[in-house]
């Protein structure tokens, strides 16, 4: 067996850490990024904690252009891995799954392929551009896993299975992804700086009644009362898998909701308001082009150097409202992480351990074959019963909390 991974960022660093752990699965495997440095820097990680259940199966270092369509190919057809797990960012999904379809390889990634708030990309249309490789991987006899992170991923799964065990009926499925940690910088994103502010400075577009409704981001807002962490402020925000939950699990009402403190919102608003989160080009007095926004990233602490030290908790879960017997009921399923923890286990912070360990789960489930259907799959669609035994040995538990039934109390802020 043999397993490609492209991306070496902060999620790319805890799937390699999970992958050396139970590489007796995966056997030899590949880490590749556009700075093979970033990938070198991981495998030392993992050397130096031991982290290789099998040492005999050999751990690589490569480079590559994930834009480049025949650079990818050319790197599948030399590795010759079963599966290829995308752990980049989501603009160089497409690339990847072509080249994967290409060459006949399974897949898998942990986001969608858009940005979420350009025209054409929003929420509607995420997963358009994807889904249109089912019939292609169907034909290929290859499998594609999509968004097998925490939200997107587990967060699917959850709702799957409280659709499966839980309720007859579901009303309304609420995402809450809340990270109570604290790094001790006064402003730092805990993934990519770039793929982060995209992503919350774009409309939340939410399902209701029968179509979407789209809303300026932090304009609908709600408290809850988390597992472990307590209340915090929630806001409603656009996200991948608010389009796959309503392509695949019937509900009046879907929306995802996500914690930020009011210092950071301090700091997103004045930066947006200066144009400092703008990707388009600027051209500076000397004639130099910038991007204001990979500017900013540049600035900004690479979220790897954030796991040393980092504490507190996160929780990120589904709350489901709905009937079952034909009785209202209310649950949150959800898991809580700890920074600490984490990084005591793979040298990074619980935001990309949340993301990690699902992708790899996903990955055993692709192996042990019960998740290996032909086609493109979203995780809403697969088997929730497999992922969610196994998981917690890979790293992360999960809960289900009671709850009364009771209608969101949601603020409309200017």
């Amino acid at each position: 067996m043999a397993v490609l991974q492209i991306g070496a960022g902060g999620v790319g660093w805890v799937v390699a850490h999970k992958a050396a752990q139970n590489n007796d699965v995966f056997g030899d495997y590949t880490i590749a990024s556009r700075t093979v440095g970033k990938c070198e820097a991981i495998i030392e990680s993992i050397k130096g904690r031991n982290n290789q259940k099998d040492t005999s199966h050999k751990l690589e270092a490569r480079a590559v252009d994930a834009d480049d369509v025949e650079a990818l190919v050319a790197l599948i057809n030399d590795v010759k891995p079963d599966l290829v797990i995308n752990a980049g960012p989501p603009w160089v999904n497409m690339t990847i799954m072509e080249a994967c379809y290409q060459t006949k390889t399974s897949y898998l990634d942990t986001s969608v392929a858009v940005d979420l708030c350009s025209e054409g990309q929003q929420v509607p249309q995420a997963y358009d551009w994807q889904w249109g490789y089912r019939e292609k991987f169907e034909q290929a006899g290859i499998t594609g896993i999509l968004g097998a992170g925490f939200d997107p991923g587990v967060v699917s799964v959850f709702a799957a299975y409280a659709n499966k065990h839980l309720f007859d009926e579901i009303d309304t499925i609420d995402v809450m992804d809340v990270n109570a940690g604290d790094h001790g910088k006064k402003f730092a994103t805990n993934f990519d700086p770039e793929t982060n502010m995209l992503e919350i400075q774009g409309d939340s577009f939410y399902w209701e009644d029968g179509e979407w409704k789209q809303v300026g981001c932090h304009t609908r807002m709600m408290e809850f009362d988390f597992p472990l962490v307590g209340s915090h402020k929630v806001y409603s925000m656009a996200h991948d898998e608010v389009r796959s939950l309503q392509e695949f699990i019937p509900a009046k009402r879907i929306e995802f909701w996500m914690g930020f403190g009011d210092r950071y919102l301090n700091y997103f608003n004045c930066m947006r308001d200066i144009g400092l989160l703008s990707p388009d080009p600027v051209t500076l007095g000397d004639g130099t082009v910038v991007e204001p926004l990979k500017v900013l990233k540049a600035l900004l602490p690479d979220p790897t150097s954030l796991a040393p030290g980092y504490t507190g908790k996160t929780c990120i879960g589904t709350w489901v409202q709905g009937k079952k017997d034909g009785k209202q009921r209310s649950v949150f399923v959800y898991n809580n992480a700890d920074h600490e923890v984490a990084y005591k286990d793979v040298e990074h912070q619980a935001i990309a351990y949340t993301t990690g360990v699902p992708a790899i789960t996903a990955a055993l489930l692709y192996f042990k074959g019960e998740w290996n259907g032909k086609g493109v799959f979203n995780m809403e669609q697969l088997n929730p019963d497999p992922f969610l035994e196994l998981m917690p040995s890979i790293g992360l538990d999960w809960g289900v909390e009671e709850l009364s039934p009771s209608e969101p109390v949601i603020n409309i802020l200017k």
